[in-house]
């Protein structure tokens, strides 16, 4: 019995031993997970950064109005004294008077708000024969009564008496006031630009011969007389552009006695109009040529007339009495555009006698068959009647010949 108990105790002591062991060799217990913190479980899912609109670009502002603006301009050609002229002005008891030869055109200079003369001969003080022409400086007067405002200079006669002769002529019109392009006394006055306001514009000239009839310019005063040089023209006239509204050059070139310009006037000019030229007006043929207007480079216009001819002479063909005053409107719109208006030639007449000269200007309109009988070219080149000047100047002219009524500039 005894036997039997221990046998069960130790049974049962192996029994708990073998659960103990079992026990030991199976899985740990699980530990229990961590509780994530709550906003970590449920994150916001926030919206991405809009961009700011950008703001809407302003228009610009309207430009604000410019004065509008109109400003009549007159040309003539060459004022060219010969010493019969000078003869025909003396008066009895000394001195000159020129007047009564611009008489029946003054009132149409006059009434220009601009007006341009080409001044051929020097007016050194005497009556010079061809081909050293001269004038009494009394011609001086005689051009500002008549209304001219700015005066061409550079001509083939410029030095026809010499760098004193040129010199004394210069200083003939500033003793009067008047602006002169072309010639010069120094460095100084060459350099400054020649520009003239009228009406709430500004004007700009410029001014240029071919030559002086071979009559060196003296060394050290190239500056004396603006001479056709490209490449000076250039920078002159670029230089003058941005400084005037309206830019006005004066060309002495082309051929004496020819009705037409040649190649190189054409090209000339548009290179002038390409560079920032507005207006060109020819002289020195001593006969009218065609006008036109030119496509500048820029997309504008200019408008060129290759030769006014004489304004006066004592020439003894009859070409040579017809010439002609330019005349236009300079218009400044609101938005500062400006422009030319109906750009045209009124043709003129040199008339004199054979005995007792009285040399006058007439508008073409104005001379008569009367006049016609009496001139003194009509023995020596005729027909020199109006209806003779009417079909010459139509036929140079074209489409810009114009009448007193159809005139830009009125009396």
């Amino acid at each position: 019995m005894e036997m039997k108990n221990l046998r069960y105790r130790r049974w049962s002591a192996a029994l708990v031993l073998l659960c103990l062991l079992l026990s030991a060799c199976g899985p740990a217990p699980e530990e229990p997970a961590e509780t994530a913190p709550q906003e970590e479980q449920n994150p916001t899912l926030e919206a991405p950064p809009q961009p700011e609109p950008e703001p809407e670009p302003e228009s610009p502002p309207e430009p604000e109005p410019v004065e509008e603006a109109r400003v009549t301009l007159i040309a003539v050609g060459d004022n060219l004294l010969h010493n019969t002229i000078s003869w025909d002005a003396e008066l009895p008891g000394g001195g000159y008077d020129f007047s009564p030869v611009y008489q029946y055109v003054k009132p149409w200079i006059q009434g220009a708000d601009l007006a341009f003369l080409s001044q051929e001969v020097p007016l050194n003080g005497t009556a010079g024969r061809y081909p050293n022409l001269d004038a009494p400086q009394q011609a001086a007067d005689a051009a500002v009564d008549c209304g001219f405002d700015v005066v061409n200079q550079a001509t083939n006669h410029a030095l026809d008496k010499g760098i004193t002769g040129l010199e004394n002529t210069l200083e003939a019109w500033a003793q009067r006031g008047m602006p002169v392009i072309g010639a010069f006394r120094s460095p100084e006055e060459a350099a400054k630009p020649c520009l003239i306001e009228r009406g709430g514009l500004i004007f700009g000239f410029l001014g240029y011969t071919y030559g002086t009839n071979g009559i060196p310019i003296p060394e050290g005063k190239e500056y004396a007389i603006a001479l056709i040089d490209e490449q000076k023209i250039q920078a002159d006239v670029q230089a003058l552009r941005p400084q005037c509204d309206y830019l006005v050059v004066s060309m002495h070139w082309g051929v004496e006695y020819q009705q037409t310009a040649n190649q190189e006037q054409q090209e000339l000019a548009q290179k002038l109009a390409d560079w920032g030229a507005d207006l060109i007006i020819g002289s020195h043929p001593h006969v009218l040529q065609p006008a036109q207007w030119l496509e500048k480079a820029d997309g504008g216009k200019a408008f060129c007339v290759y030769s006014l001819g004489n304004f006066v002479s004592s020439q003894n063909t009859r070409e040579t009495m017809l010439g002609g005053m330019l005349g236009l409107t300079v218009i400044r719109e609101s938005d500062g555009t400006i422009r030319a208006e109906n750009p045209g030639i009124l043709p003129i007449v040199t008339y004199f006698e054979r005995k007792n000269k009285k040399y006058r200007i007439y508008p073409l309109e104005d001379y008569t068959a009367e006049a016609a009988s009496r001139h003194a070219v009509a023995a020596l080149d005729g027909p020199v009647t109006p209806a003779y000047f009417s079909d010459l100047a139509q036929k140079i002219l074209g489409d810009y010949y114009k009448t007193k009524e159809s005139f830009s500039c009125q009396p």
